[in-house]
C-alpha cells in the first residue's frame, strides 16, 4: 500500500489558478516471489519492498502528461523506478534460485522441518524527504544457507529537482573537504565506540578493524550506505566493510548542526536548509 512520506511541516501556498502543483509520494512496491521444488517443497522466499515514486498535479495522480511541467514530473518518476527495477532484477537474480534449486538437489535435507525454515532475501526500507530530497535507507537481508545470514545496507538519494541520483557530498560547498570531515567525525566515533564497549576493552581502532579502514571511512559517501532521516545524517558500513562478521555493522550518525558549514547554498536548498 501506499506509505505517504514524513513530510516536513510547512504550510503549502494555494497555487494560483492557472498554475498546477506538481507533487510527489513514495509508495511500495512489494515484490514476492516463492521459489518451490518440483516436489512442492518451499525452497526459499523472496520479499522485496521496493520504493516506488508517483507524481500528481493538483492532488491527481499523472498518467497521461498533458502539459510539460506534467511531462517532467514523468520523466523525475521513471528515473526513480528505473533504478529499483534494475535493483530488483539484479537481486532475485535467477542464479539465486538456481543455486537453491541445486542445494536442495544435493542436500535436501537442508530444507527439512527440523533445519532451518526456508531460504529467504528481503529488502526493507524507510523514506525520508527533506527538501526536495529523497533519502531511501534500505537493508537487504539473505539468508543462502551458509554459516549465518547476511544483512547490507543500502541507501539512495535522489533530488526531485534535477531528476538526479547524487552523493551526499555533492551537497557540500566543497565535496573533498566535506569528505574528509565526515570521514574524521566517523574516526572518532568509531573510536568512542571502541571504547565504551566492554568486550573490547583496552583495543585501539587498528585491532578491531581492517587495515584499510582509514580509505574505507573516506569512501562513505560514494560506496557505502549514507542518508538522511529527520536528525541528520547516517553513515552505515555493512558487516565486513570495516570490520570482521563477529563486529557486526558498523554505524555512525551526525546531527545536522555539526554539518551545517558545509554545505553549498545549492545543497541548502535541496535540503530545505534554508
Amino acid at each position: 500500500g501506499a506509505v505517504p512520506l514524513p513530510m516536513p511541516e510547512s504550510p503549502t501556498p494555494a497555487p494560483a489558478a492557472d498554475t498546477e502543483e506538481i507533487t510527489y509520494e513514495v509508495s511500495t512496491d512489494p515484490y514476492e516471489q516463492t521459489v518451490t521444488a518440483e516436489d512442492g517443497t518451499t525452497l526459499m522466499v523472496i520479499d522485496f519492498q521496493i520504493p516506488h515514486l508517483q507524481a500528481y498535479a493538483n492532488g491527481t495522480l499523472i498518467e497521461d502528461p498533458s502539459t510539460p511541467a506534467q511531462e517532467q514530473a514523468m520523466d523525475r518518476v521513471h528515473t526513480f523506478n528505473e533504478n529499483f527495477d534494475q535493483w530488483r532484477e539484479s537481486n532475485s537474480s535467477e542464479e539465486n534460485v538456481s543455486f537453491v534449486k541445486d542445494l536442495y538437489r544435493d542436500m535436501p535435507e537442508m530444507f527439512s522441518e527440523d533445519h532451518m525454515a526456508p531460504l529467504s532475501e528481503e529488502l526493507t526500507y524507510t523514506c525520508y524527504r527533506t527538501g526536495t530530497l529523497i533519502s531511501i535507507a534500505a537493508d537487504y537481508y539473505s539468508y543462502l544457507g551458509g554459516a549465518h545470514p547476511n544483512t547490507v545496507y543500502f541507501a539512495w538519494n535522489y533530488d526531485l529537482d534535477s531528476g538526479m541520483f547524487l552523493t551526499i557530498s555533492e551537497l557540500a560547498a566543497d565535496p573533498q573537504t566535506f569528505t574528509l570531515a565526515v570521514a574524521d567525525m566517523i574516526e572518532v566515533q568509531a573510536e568512542e565506540q571502541i571504547a565504551s564497549t566492554p568486550e573490547l576493552e583496552g583495543r585501539s581502532l587498528s585491532d578491531v578493524y581492517w587495515d584499510n579502514y582509514r580509505e574505507t571511512m573516506e569512501k562513505w559517501s560514494s560506496d557505502y550506505a549514507a542518508s538522511f532521516d529527520a536528525d541528520g545524517l547516517t553513515v552505515i558500513f555493512s558487516t565486513y566493510e570495516l570490520a570482521s562478521y563477529a563486529n557486526g555493522p558498523q554505524e555512525f550518525h551526525f546531527p545536522y548542526a555539526g554539518l551545517d558549514s558545509y554545505w553549498s547554498d545549492s545543497g541548502r536548498a535541496v535540503l530545505g536548509l534554508d
